[in-house]
């Protein structure tokens, strides 16, 4: 905002990245299928059973947001039947103009945090295995920036300044990615092993089956 001040309108560039964060969200919403399909595809059989633990906890998060985002809906369609507008309750209309304005407004700060969170999180990726949502959210952005550069609109803004701008968003967001990438990493977190750190020493999982016979069994 600082740097495009002379050029953009702030309340343009609030309105341009929250934009970009429903674009993105948009985009996010393929990631957890696709990405839940992955992992159970490259995690040993033996750790497969962890993943739907965290496809189970992403799913209450996205029902928990959906009821959310209908919530006023649903309390309109209630409400509408008991509002008479030709002969209004004063209780009612004081409530109207001193709190329901309150209410939007709280609502719409929320949303758009909610948004704002769940696109930069990629849906919360990170519940179906923590090493997604690096690698995830990462993608993501490389594909968001990558449409911007090559659809070039500068939105009134000197190309030189817009192009640094937009390359140094990309790169520190790489860099960071890759320090949390590499964090998880030396905690443990692998991604055939499941979405629990593993230590060093760990054995491999238990194929199942009958166990062998070994000398001395006597065979019943």
């Amino acid at each position: 905002m600082i740097a495009t001040y002379g050029y953009q309108d702030v309340l343009f560039v609030s309105g341009n990245m929250f934009l970009k964060a429903l674009q993105t969200g948009a985009y996010a919403l393929l990631l957890p299928p696709l990405a839940f399909l992955v992992m159970l595809v490259v995690t040993r059989p033996g750790r497969r059973l962890q993943l739907m633990r965290g496809a189970r906890r992403l799913l209450g998060r996205g029902a928990l947001a959906l009821a959310i985002f209908f919530l006023p809906f649903l309390l309109l369609s209630l409400g509408d039947g008991h509002v008479d507008i030709t002969n209004p309750d004063p209780r009612a209309a004081l409530f109207f103009i001193l709190v329901v304005p309150l209410l939007i407004l709280w609502f719409v700060c929320f949303w758009c945090c909610t948004v704002y969170w769940a696109a930069r999180t990629g849906l919360w990726t990170g519940e179906i295995h923590p090493l997604l949502a690096p690698v995830g959210t990462t993608a993501l952005m490389l594909l968001i920036n990558g449409l911007e550069l090559f659809e070039g609109d500068t939105k009134g803004v000197p190309h030189g300044l817009w192009l640094t701008l937009n390359l140094c968003g990309t790169v520190t967001s790489l860099m960071l990615a890759a320090l949390e990438y590499r964090h998880l990493r030396s905690v443990g977190y692998r991604f055939r092993s499941g979405p629990e750190p593993v230590t060093g020493g760990e054995p491999e999982p238990a194929v199942t089956g009958p166990a062998p016979l070994r000398a001395g069994d006597v065979a019943g």
